[in-house]
């Protein structure tokens, strides 16, 4: 008989860490959200429709300032067991607050290393999925064997939104946001993560 000794290796693969976060003042950056909405106009970039912040040199209260300080170090040093590095620093950040009938567009955030969403507040069970999609050639090959529940052949990744909810990925996904199918507004906080030689002052986002 034939004995086949195999080690599986997994190469070019795409991590997604999913963290339930706890400790977090979401009433103050909800708050601080609204304050923000209510008297700056937001930026039109993958968002269609809502309220997607500009980037503000503006005080942070100390729940967002604590918030993105454990942040940075959970990702330079759980996530580094994957990718190596340990020095990310954040590039820069933006809020999102979607209402009934808003969505965010496929987009990928050029120029980072790692991609970030918090959700702080979701009061319903269809605001709108994160949606991973995958890029490359399988769709045309796998045929009928693209089977959505294997890691192998999936075409892309959904998760949930819910409140205290952490969902790091690379970068360079492309990703999208569903549309909103509720009546009430969910609130959520994308951070880029980039090679300290990117100075955040200089930094350039493209996710369009």
């Amino acid at each position: 008989m034939i004995e086949f000794k195999t080690k599986q290796n997994h190469i070019f693969t795409t991590p997604v860490w999913e963290s339930m976060i706890t400790g977090v003042d979401n009433q103050s950056i909800k708050e601080y959200a609204h304050g923000l909405r209510d008297k700056y106009p937001g930026a039109q970039i993958s968002n269609r429709g809502g309220w997607h912040s500009k980037e503000l040199d503006l005080p942070l209260p100390q729940s967002l300032s604590d918030l993105i300080k454990d942040l940075t170090q959970f990702l330079n040093s759980y996530c580094s067991q994957w990718t190596g590095i340990t020095d990310l620093i954040l590039g820069n950040w933006w809020i999102n607050i979607n209402g009934k009938n808003n969505y965010n567009a496929e987009h990928d955030h050029q120029n980072a290393i790692l991609s970030a969403v918090y959700y702080v507040e979701v009061l319903a069970d269809n605001t709108g999925d994160l949606k991973l999609h995958r890029e490359d050639s399988s769709r045309y090959y796998l045929g009928r064997y693209k089977n959505p529940h294997t890691h192998f052949s999936m075409q892309s990744y959904i998760t949930k939104p819910t409140c205290g909810k952490l969902v790091i990925f690379p970068a360079w996904t492309k990703h999208s946001v569903e549309i909103n199918n509720s009546d009430t507004e969910r609130i959520s906080i994308a951070f880029n993560f980039v090679d300290p030689q990117f100075k955040p002052n200089n930094y350039v986002d493209n996710n369009k």
